[in-house]
């Protein structure tokens, strides 16, 4: 969808999209159905080998949670982002995107669908390497640091209409997975769609 003031794409569930963030526009990451998390990626419209990097926004902030004003960070920790709003509150910066490997290890499923796999579908123009793409930061996904340094992992508390919303702070080209996990209850074992929407 596309209007004089807005662009949108909408990554079905299970699949991925892609938009592009002119610097100083907003981007919103919107959860349509609730209970969905967003694998979430970005490079440097100048620089495709420059991406967002969670390693170095946990370096930077030196902690593994989100907040309003804080700056995403990329490779070469440069401000992308500044996030401005955040109407679920439950990010993480640890996990590796769900990947064939993963499916087959895990589940003995082949050929399903994941999020690297997505992103490697939606940036296919730009021919990055399948080894060479990017962590994601896992936007609604509830996995929280616990006793001993461990990671709980539950459902998305997300509800519909729950969104981040980002400034980039240079042109940027932004990339969203909605998870397809649907073999444990990150997502309610029912990947649903994420709009990504774009407005000065």
């Amino acid at each position: 969808m596309q209007t004089d003031n807005m662009k949108e794409v909408v990554a079905k569930g299970g699949h991925g999209a892609r938009i592009e963030v002119p610097a100083g526009h907003y981007l919103e990451i919107v959860n349509l159905e609730g209970t969905q998390v967003c694998d979430f990626f970005a490079f440097n419209v100048a620089n495709i080998r420059e991406s967002l990097s969670p390693g170095h926004c946990r370096t930077t902030l030196f902690r593994v949670t989100l907040s309003v004003g804080d700056n995403l960070v990329s490779v070469l920790r440069r401000p992308m982002f500044e996030i401005v709003e955040d109407t679920c509150g439950q990010n993480d910066l640890m996990g590796a995107p769900c990947d064939p490997m993963r499916y087959l290890l895990d589940f003995g499923l082949q050929q399903h669908r994941s999020c690297r796999i997505n992103l490697l579908e939606v940036m296919a123009p730009y021919a990055i390497p399948y080894e060479y793409l990017p962590d994601p930061i896992n936007f609604f996904q509830n996995s929280p640091v616990v006793e001993a340094g461990k990671v709980r992992r539950g459902r998305s508390p997300s509800k519909a209409g729950d969104k981040i919303v980002l400034r980039a702070l240079m042109d940027v080209i932004a990339a969203g997975s909605s998870c397809p996990q649907d073999q444990i209850d990150i997502n309610g074992f029912n990947p649903t769609p994420i709009a990504l929407r774009v407005h000065p």
